[in-house]
């Protein structure tokens, strides 16, 4: 999995987010942008058909707890799915998108 830091607020992974130290890579990599000032954050997510507990345990901190501002665009229709199951597409802002 690749993560990368685009500009301030933007980050792109790639490959499918399935360990905890991927979990902990990703979430390392937004408080990075938290650090600089950042409280608008953007993800998109290209390979991934699902998401560790871990990530999303963190992102619903960011959004409830520190009030970050989240967006998410979802390449796989899987990981969309399991958004919308557990009743986040809202909370995270997600869209999905074609690569």
């Amino acid at each position: 999995m690749l993560v990368e830091q685009i500009n301030s607020n933007k980050i792109i992974i790639t490959g499918n987010i399935k360990t905890l130290e991927e979990s902990q890579k990703i979430n390392k990599s937004i408080d990075d942008l938290i650090a600089h000032g950042s409280r608008n954050i953007h993800l998109t997510i290209n390979d991934s058909f699902s998401m560790t507990s871990t990530v999303i345990g963190y992102l619903m901190k960011l959004v409830h707890h520190d009030k970050v501002q989240l967006s998410m665009n979802v390449v796989d229709s899987r990981l969309y799915t399991l958004m919308n199951e557990l009743c986040l597409v809202e909370v995270f802002k997600v869209s999905i998108v074609s690569h």
